[in-house]
């Protein structure tokens, strides 16, 4: 979804070549790996670090699994990262993009994962073999919301995604306490923990020379997927999320944001408040498309202007879920949940 802002100053550091490094404030350093989707990129953060055994890094997020950001990594381990060891690699959230490669790269390094509980017991289950991440559960999920029996199967026949693309999960992590302040060198680094977007992901803010490396929360031309997941059905991941970068708007005016995807900016403030206006008017949309009931999959051609392939449709619909969902939950839509086992929304 496309929320562009063109209030933002951007910040002047310039983005790095493959497997390099590229300053972009005091102490961090900018690394931007590759990946075969939109937005094409994903950028992972290098901060100068200082343990009992001397200078080290810290590394934020581990990127997606794919040759390219594997060999980017080795050629930044073998070249700007050299001299340093690794002692750990935080993590903002569990998504392929970010930690796909995280037992791979902890593996290299010899460095411990650091993240949060939600997001470590999310990938496992997603990893493994539960009844929350099977696979017909969201077909289910979605047939409720109206998915035809062809499109279902074919998700059905695609089996467990997150499994066949991150190979591997770590089985022991350091975990990051939602508040808690990582002393990193000189700096106190505090994890904000925010929602809607994932289970319990975390940005890490630097209140000294103020930094916010945003992971998805804050992104500077897009809103991240704000998905409802089949195994919390009735979810309002789109109030979630709104309430989590409210909490943003205290953070010094002068803090530069470092992105997961786009470059970095300052306009912390500015950002909340297109990004709040983006959903106000995605809502308002929907919520003028109910004007007679209707399902979540009858609305995807009227919010999505290109066909959608079955991967894109699990983002899409659980996307629309999440707003039809809060819709409801304001009472400004109706659920009915009808005799075909089709859940619809409509107008009070």
């Amino acid at each position: 979804m496309s929320a562009h802002d063109p209030v933002l100053e951007p910040h002047p550091a310039t983005a790095p070549q493959p497997g390099r490094l590229a300053p972009v404030v005091r102490g961090v350093h900018w690394l931007r790996m590759p990946v075969a989707f939109a937005p094409g990129h994903v950028n992972v953060w290098a901060i100068e670090d200082q343990d009992e055994h001397g200078p080290c890094w810290t590394l934020v997020d581990a990127g997606f699994p794919d040759d390219a950001t594997r060999a980017n990594w080795l050629q930044a381990l073998s070249g700007d990262l050299a001299g340093r060891p690794v002692r750990r690699i935080l993590i903002t959230h569990c998504h392929p993009d970010h930690f796909g490669l995280g037992d791979w790269l902890a593996e290299q390094t010899g460095a411990r994962i650091w993240m949060s509980l939600g997001e470590y017991l999310t990938a496992q289950a997603w990893f493994g073999d539960t009844p929350a991440s099977g696979i017909d559960l969201m077909a289910d999920f979605f047939r409720q919301h109206g998915l035809p029996p062809a499109q279902t199967e074919a998700m059905q026949l695609e089996g467990r995604r997150y499994r066949r693309t991150v190979g591997s999960v770590p089985v022991a992590m350091r975990r990051i306490l939602p508040g808690e302040v990582i002393t990193i060198g000189d700096d106190a680094w505090e994890a904000l923990v925010g929602h809607g977007h994932s289970p319990e992901h975390l940005s890490f803010y630097r209140a000294h020379d103020p930094v916010l490396i945003a992971g998805d929360m804050l992104l500077p031309t897009i809103s991240p997927n704000t998905p409802t997941l089949p195994f919390e059905p009735e979810t309002d991941a789109v109030g979630q999320y709104l309430d989590s970068i409210e909490r943003f708007r205290s953070l010094a005016a002068a803090t530069v944001v470092l992105p997961a995807h786009g470059d970095p900016y300052r306009g912390v403030v500015a950002r909340v408040d297109a990004l709040r206006l983006h959903h106000d008017k995605r809502l308002a949309q929907i919520a003028a498309l109910c004007d007679e009931p209707r399902h979540a999959f009858e609305l995807l051609p009227r919010l999505f202007k290109r066909e959608l392939d079955s991967f894109q449709t699990r983002f899409a619909m659980g996307e629309v879920i999440a707003h039809l969902n809060h819709l409801w939950q304001a009472g400004q839509l109706r659920r009915l949940p009808g005799q075909d086992g089709v859940i619809r929304f409509t107008q009070p």
